[in-house]
C-alpha cells in the first residue's frame, strides 16, 4: 500500500449545502479543498506571518483579527460555487473570496459545514469516494 495515495488533499469535494435545522439538501453545490490543501496551507502561512510580525512588534492579535481569519481560511476551501436555483440575497453571488468571506461570516451554519468538509479527510480519500453510477 502507498501511503502517499491515501489522501488527496487537492481533491474538489462537491459540498452540497443541507438546511441547518431540517439536513434536507438545498441544491447549492460548493467545490472544497481539503484544510490540508496548498491554497489553504498559503493563507495559514499568511497568518502566520503577520502573527509573528505583530510579536515582534509587542502588538496583541485581537479578537476581531482572529475571527477574520478563521472566516478566511474557511472561503481559502472552497474552490467554486453553483447556487443551482437559489440565491443569495435575491441574486447568484459572484464567486470571490470577498464574498465568500462574507456569506460565511453572516450564515455561520454555511461557515460549519464548509469547514467541517475540508477538515474531514474521508471527503478527501480516493478509497472513500463512490464510483460514478454507469449512465
Amino acid at each position: 500500500m502507498d501511503l502517499a495515495e491515501l489522501v488527496d488533499y487537492e481533491f474538489l469535494y462537491p459540498l452540497e449545502l443541507c438546511h441547518p435545522t431540517t439536513g434536507e439538501a438545498l441544491g447549492t453545490v460548493f467545490r472544497i479543498r481539503s484544510a490540508g490543501s496548498e491554497a489553504a496551507k498559503q493563507v495559514l502561512r499568511q497568518h502566520t506571518d503577520k502573527h509573528l510580525e505583530r510579536r515582534i512588534k509587542g502588538r496583541v492579535i485581537k479578537s476581531d483579527q482572529i475571527e477574520r481569519e478563521e472566516l478566511e481560511r474557511a472561503a481559502s476551501y472552497i474552490s467554486s460555487w453553483d447556487w443551482g436555483d437559489n440565491t443569495y440575497e435575491g441574486a447568484v453571488p459572484d464567486f470571490s473570496m470577498k464574498t465568500a468571506i462574507e456569506i460565511m461570516e453572516k450564515w455561520g451554519w454555511i461557515f460549519a459545514q464548509v469547514t467541517e468538509a475540508a477538515t474531514k479527510l474521508e471527503n478527501f480519500s480516493p478509497a472513500s469516494r463512490k464510483p460514478s453510477s454507469p449512465s
